[in-house]
């Protein structure tokens, strides 16, 4: 956390956006009670699936062999992730990146992510959007992730175009996705397995096309940990 976020939350602490209560912008009361677990399912059509791999089923629609998600975009992670993107509530990259990286230690111990040799890469944000907000909300939930769970982050990934994706029909979102992405740093990459990181998934062709890139640009795997998916 920079300074700048350690003076704004000591003279405007954040409120639940839930019960708005005071001290952070999700409280653990109505985390233990609003949040419900994703849980070990595939992504995308929801079966049950070890470790949160992509099934059999869903496997040739490309991306992540696994993408582990915190919840579903409804509730309280719905009203947090509004806050956060469209409230410009920085605050709210800390209770999230808190429960992802939950998420993400349940299914991985320590030795199995040192082993894997991750690196943390954020999906990154439409310049515009930055603009908009001062702040790339997936960059921010990267380097907080980052220190949690001590892995090297790096925003390898660059952006190409200004599509919005919100409130796009499925079939556009995977058009928009196909060609947005290129990489920037090859070198920090190349025989690494990497952790793509955003807040919501819907289709999955962000994610499908970001991998596409890491992969034939040498990343040794390409895993993805989101913090809600959309219904």
């Amino acid at each position: 956390m920079s300074m700048i976020e350690l003076a704004i939350g000591w003279l405007a602490p954040p409120l639940c956006v839930i019960c708005a209560s005071e001290g952070s912008a999700l409280c653990r009361a109505c985390i233990s009670s609003e949040i419900i677990p994703f849980g070990a399912r595939c992504w995308r059509c929801g079966s049950l699936s070890e470790k949160s791999q992509t099934c059999s089923g869903c496997r040739h629609f490309g991306g992540p062999r696994h993408i582990w998600v915190t919840t579903d975009y409804r509730g309280a992670a719905k009203e947090l992730i509004r806050a956060y993107k469209f409230g410009h509530l920085r605050a709210a990259a800390t209770p999230i990146a808190s429960l992802m990286a939950e998420t993400f230690l349940s299914y991985s111990g320590d030795e199995e992510i040192k082993n894997t040799n991750y690196s943390v890469v954020p999906i990154p944000t439409a310049t515009s959007r930055m603009r908009q907000r001062s702040f790339g909300h997936a960059e921010l939930l990267a380097g907080h992730l980052s220190k949690i769970l001590k892995i090297e982050s790096c925003c390898a990934l660059g952006r190409l175009g200004q599509q919005r994706q919100v409130g796009s029909r499925r079939e556009a979102r995977r058009a928009q996705a196909g060609g947005s992405y290129y990489l920037r740093r090859p070198n920090l990459v190349k025989g690494r397995s990497v952790l793509l990181i955003d807040d919501v998934v819907t289709t999955g062709a962000t994610l499908a096309a970001a991998t596409q890139m890491l992969r034939q640009s040498g990343a040794k795997h390409v895993d993805a940990l989101v913090f809600a998916k959309s219904l």
